[in-house]
């Protein structure tokens, strides 16, 4: 975060609820206070960024995302003595073990404004190759069976997420360069994987697509999701694609300086799609991205 900028918890709470008005999305201090108030310092210390979808409105969610937390912190413990996190015996809790055990890792939490803690993050600095994080003890049986489609797009992986609330895990490639990831190369992704296909517009939307993100359960042998995200100023955001997004990007409340990003994202399975934005909170300008690949602003 800039260390120029002042922030307290109270200013997170009330930029949170503007973000959730801008959303149409529901937003319970008692779910997202404890949350706050567990990693205190890391909230006023780390990277912040808030999302929504294009979900219709009754499904519709705002979840505030710290990363970058710093070498040695640990939120995962910090939220399991607050009673925030609770491990019940799932495959997730080995990986969020066994992982930091054996290699580097910077933590990062999702909460969800209505919901509390959602997702836990770990990047790892210097990636990992593919078949090291499909041999840690935990990993789902349908990442593993999509062990060649990891490799041929990607072939490296920059961040895990592992959802407590869906009970699934998001895998993130390496950062690409610009352009690495053509139109040709999404529409044969797509129907590799017998999913939606992507429109002509949207296409032309992700010509700059700077990673690939796939979901994955413990509970299907198929990949749930994939992602592709665009990095933006606010003034060549695509807010045209639905009315969600354009107010969400034109309001945003900033807490930080200088350039700010919002990412665009097009996710697709099989039988639909929707699009993602996230407003950079905080500054990234001090970022610690995987192998030092800052994500291109277009």
């Amino acid at each position: 975060m800039d260390a120029s900028a002042v922030l307290t918890l109270d200013r997170i709470r009330r930029d949170l609820r503007e973000f959730a008005r801008l959303a149409e999305a529901p937003y319970d201090p008692a779910a997202v206070d404890p949350a706050l108030e567990a990693l205190t310092e890391l909230w006023t210390t780390s990277v912040l960024g808030v999302r929504t979808t294009t979900h219709p409105v009754p499904q519709r969610r705002v979840n505030v995302r710290l990363m970058n937390s710093g070498v040695g912190v640990d939120p995962v413990t910090m939220l399991r003595e607050a009673g925030l996190l609770e491990f019940i015996g799932h495959p997730m809790e080995q990986l969020l073990t066994g992982i930091p055990a054996a290699v580097p890792v910077l933590f990062g939490v999702d909460v969800g404004v209505a919901h509390g803690v959602e997702k836990i993050w770990m990047m790892f600095p210097g990636m990992i190759a593919v078949d090291r994080v499909l041999g840690f003890t935990g990993i789902p049986e349908s990442a593993r069976a999509h062990a060649a489609h990891l490799n041929r797009y990607g072939s490296d992986i920059a961040i895990m997420a592992l959802d407590f609330a869906s009970r699934t895990m998001n895998l993130y490639s390496r950062v690409f360069a610009p352009g690495l990831i053509t139109a040709a190369d999404i529409t044969t992704i797509l129907a590799e994987l017998d999913f939606v296909a992507a429109t002509d517009g949207e296409l032309a939307l992700l010509g700059n697509t700077f990673n690939v993100y796939r979901t994955f359960s413990w509970t299907s042998p198929h990949m749930q999701r994939i992602c592709f995200p665009v990095r933006h100023q606010a003034t060549t955001f695509p807010k045209h694609v639905d009315p969600v997004l354009d107010r969400f990007v034109s309001g945003a409340p900033y807490a930080g300086s200088g350039p700010r990003g919002f990412t665009f994202y097009t996710a697709y399975g099989p039988d639909d799609r929707y699009y993602k934005v996230q407003a950079e909170y905080t500054s990234t300008q001090n970022v610690v991205f995987p192998a030092g690949a800052i994500p291109r602003i277009t």
